[in-house]
């Protein structure tokens, strides 16, 4: 019996430092870093800013490539099947990562994924027009139950954040059943329709929300936010967990089953990329909120939003 341990322990020994040869080493070739959506698009842009500066700090090569289709699932479908080495990984949002796997027959899920690091997050906003009649939450309730199915809700699509964001709202008020709920293809067109008048109501992030007159009424995020310090967050007025906090976020999955040296020095590589001051300045021109998780603090963000964003999912009817 001693033998047999002596010997298991000899292997485990070679094992484990056959992974760290394997992440001193590491990268030896380019990592290619692949973006779900069409070139020239937020998400594209992004990235683009990122890789030289995460090139620069994992010591090694680093190019961006575009895979669109399918809402960001043809990629993620085809990242998930590919060989845990560290040299490819995917920006995947929010939706492509924990929504569109819970709504569409893909070959991915939530256990596909070796979370390396979060990049960015902004929590998203419900909002109105500046003019509307509504000032709080407490007027849209009350005039939602006084008349019903006559109020409209928009989103940029079904499943999409800003879906989500509004169904969060409108079912943690209880009023969801008495609106209705009308798709645009893209935040532009609803922008469009509810300045017409079509629709009253939307949510997506501050940045969407400055670039016209709008009225804030919540904050999907577990406090006030400092530009916007009178506008309540989503459980101030009485909007439950899990269906208080919403982030629009990003970062950087490759497959599971990471080597978990690899993951690191690739995590670590993320944060210098992110603290850099070329990064740094593309955040601040683009107003782009940086959020940095780690590996070891992304992987259960990841997996509680993933939670979360089921009962929005069953909420919303999808």
């Amino acid at each position: 019996m001693k033998s047999i341990v002596k010997t298991t322990a000899a292997v485990a020994a070679l094992v484990l430092g056959a992974g760290g040869a394997v992440a001193q080493d590491f990268p030896v070739r380019p990592i290619n870093m692949i973006v779900p959506f069409n070139a020239g698009g937020g998400t594209d842009l992004l990235l683009r800013a990122f890789a030289p500066h995460f090139a620069e700090a994992v010591g090694g090569d680093a190019f961006v490539s575009n895979m669109a289709g399918g809402s960001g699932t043809v990629a993620a479908a085809a990242l998930a099947g590919q060989k845990p080495d560290g040299y490819q990984m995917g920006y995947w949002s929010v939706t492509v990562a924990t929504v569109q796997p819970q709504i569409k027959d893909i070959p991915y899920g939530l256990d596909s994924w070796t979370p390396i690091c979060s990049v960015a997050a902004s929590p998203t906003v419900l909002f109105t027009q500046a003019d509307s009649p509504f000032k709080t939450v407490d007027d849209v309730v009350a005039a939602v139950k006084a008349n019903p199915g006559k109020y409209i809700y928009g989103s940029s699509g079904p499943g999409a954040i800003t879906h989500l964001t509004t169904v969060a709202a409108f079912s943690g008020l209880g009023v969801i059943d008495q609106m209705k709920h009308l798709p645009f293809q893209g935040s532009g067109p609803a922008m469009q329709a509810m300045a017409a008048g079509t629709i009253q109501f939307f949510g997506d992030t501050e940045l969407l929300m400055t670039r016209g007159d709008f009225r804030p009424l919540v904050v999907f995020n577990n406090e006030r936010l400092s530009s916007m310090p009178d506008v309540p967050t989503a459980a101030e007025v009485g909007i439950a967990a899990p269906l208080n906090e919403l982030y629009l976020w990003g970062g950087l999955f490759a497959p599971a089953g990471l080597e978990p040296a690899v993951t690191q020095k690739l995590s670590a590589a993320c944060e210098m990329a992110i603290n850099s001051d070329g990064f740094q300045k593309f955040a601040a021109d683009t107003s782009t909120v940086l959020n940095y998780r780690n590996a070891a603090d992304f992987d259960p963000f990841y997996r509680a939003q993933y939670a979360a964003n089921s009962a929005l999912i069953d909420a919303a009817g999808l």
